[in-house]
């Protein structure tokens, strides 16, 4: 049975109501249904009933009433291969089989799909030969966690489509989107990212250190010197005082340096940080 091919406009990854929009939500339950029945109707050469099941999908899914598992992501990716590869879009089809392959690495493409020499296993063994995605940092959430792929997630993949979800403080999923490759996630209330992360120094006062640092050894060395001449035998009994007096006086304000030194040092590593 030959197959005949549907081009469907590329906004189709973005269709489906605004979470605000739904009129009721959808069980994650009849999403799989449809799902099945999309790779059912794929199989059979059904390019018909497979489209209707595969944009009942994608109406639903902004609208899913919990988180999608892994296995649930896993499945939709491949369901949209098989939809993209019946537009004739075989680069499309490659980014959902390695989105796929992302979450599912040992999925084994079934011979009744896909046999040896058709184009769409040729899509699949392409996928499969491609790197890791590369990712970004997400911001983290006020509340509630953000999901990827099913999967709790603090990044995302920047080089492939994928399935986000936010899950508001109450459990109840705020959003649910597919994203496409390169695209930035939804928004969904974060905490503000810190403004410098690691250790830095303010340079100011780590110059205030260094010289005090300096200071207080030199004053170190001429409180020692005194000290010295004071207890030298050759050193006259009348200037014993002076030589006790100079190495006091020196040696307290080698100390009070010191401590301008350290604290200076401290504070630029502090202040730098924050």
């Amino acid at each position: 049975m030959k197959r005949t091919t549907m081009i469907l406009a590329g906004s189709w990854l973005v269709a489906g109501p605004a979470r605000a929009e739904c009129s009721e939500p959808v069980p994650v339950s009849r999403l799989a249904q449809d799902v099945s029945a999309a790779d059912a109707a794929f199989a059979n050469m059904d390019d018909t009933s497979y489209y209707n099941a595969r944009n009942a999908v994608l109406s639903a899914l902004p609208c899913a009433d919990a988180p999608l598992s892994a296995s649930q992501a896993a499945a939709l990716y491949r369901m949209l291969a098989l939809g993209t590869f019946l537009d004739g879009d075989h680069p499309g089809t490659v980014s959902w089989f390695r989105a796929l392959l992302a979450v599912a690495p040992g999925y084994q493409l079934p011979d009744d799909i896909a046999p040896e020499g058709n184009p769409l296993r040729l899509d699949f063994e392409v996928a499969g030969g491609l790197p890791r995605a590369r990712t970004d940092a997400l911001p983290e959430p006020q509340a509630g966690q953000v999901l990827v792929d099913g999967e709790p997630a603090s990044e995302v993949p920047t080089d492939r489509p994928y399935l986000f979800q936010y899950v508001d403080e109450s459990g109840a999923v705020a959003t649910t989107r597919l994203v496409q490759a390169g695209m930035s996630p939804p928004e969904y209330p974060s905490r503000p990212a810190r403004a410098r992360e690691g250790v830095a120094v303010n340079v100011p006062l780590a110059v205030v250190a260094g010289v005090s640092a300096v200071a207080a050894g030199g004053l170190y060395l001429a409180a020692a010197e005194q000290e010295s001449q004071f207890w030298d035998s050759k050193t006259a009994a009348a200037d014993l005082d002076a030589y006790r007096s100079r190495a006091n006086t020196l040696g307290a304000l080698s100390a009070g340096v010191g401590v301008v030194a350290v604290g200076s040092g401290a504070a630029a590593v502090l202040v730098g940080s924050w």
